[in-house]
Parts: structure tokens; sequence; C-alpha cells
């Protein structure tokens, strides 16, 4: 939960680092975010194959719909400190929109120990 406070409290910052916890806290808050509104649906009747439901699965939908777009913003920032952390610019993570597989690799990898030309060791 603290991952997904600090990378909210960095709503719109694409400058300085983010720490592996930071990311990987924020991806599973908004994992089981996303999984309450998929049951919520289904509890409102929502039919998945032809997308028709009841009016209170419409209102979930605008919703979670608002939901997503107000986290769009601080998760490109988070995703582009995170690529910054590991020493590359933070422009490569568009290519991770294409690729997620990149995005996820460098999920993994371990940040630049000391300060890098993004800023100070955000474990420091």
């Amino acid at each position: 939960m603290n991952g997904y406070r600090l990378a909210l409290s960095k709503y719109a910052q694409f400058s300085d680092r983010s720490r592996r916890r930071e990311y990987w806290g924020f991806v599973l808050v908004n994992f089981l975010i996303s999984i309450v509104f998929g049951i919520l649906l289904a509890v409102a009747g929502y039919d998945y194959e032809t997308m028709e439901g009841s009016g209170l699965a419409a209102v979930i939908l605008v919703v979670f719909a608002i939901y997503a777009l107000a986290i769009l913003l601080p998760s490109l920032a988070l995703q582009w400190r995170r690529y910054q952390d590991i020493g590359w610019p933070g422009a490569v993570s568009i290519i991770g929109w294409f690729f997620p597989l990149l995005t996820f690799i460098v999920a993994l990898i371990p940040g630049n120990v000391g300060a890098n030309q993004y800023g100070p060791d955000p474990k420091a």
C-alpha cells in the first residue's frame, strides 16, 4: 500500500527514480482494485459476452473508467521513473507500451546503486 500512496504522491513527476517496491506496490493495488470492479460488475449482472448489463453495471463501468483515467498519468510517470532507476532514459518506456515484456523485465531489474544521471538512489 505504501508503494501505491508514494506513486500517487508523485502524480505527474517524470523526473527522479522509483524503486521496484514502489512499482510493484502500485501494480498490486491496481490489480486488486480491478478485481473488485470485476466482481461488482458480475454481481450487477454485466454480461461480458454481449457487453450488456443493468443500469447499475453501467454506473460501475463509468466509475471504473474514471478511475482508470485518473491513474493513467501516475502509471506512466511511475513507469518512466522505473526505467530511469536502472539507468535507462525514461523515454524508452514508450517502447514498453508496445512490448509489455520489456517493462516487466525492467520492473524486475534492481536499480542502480548510488546516484545516477536521473537522481539519487531511492533506497538511500
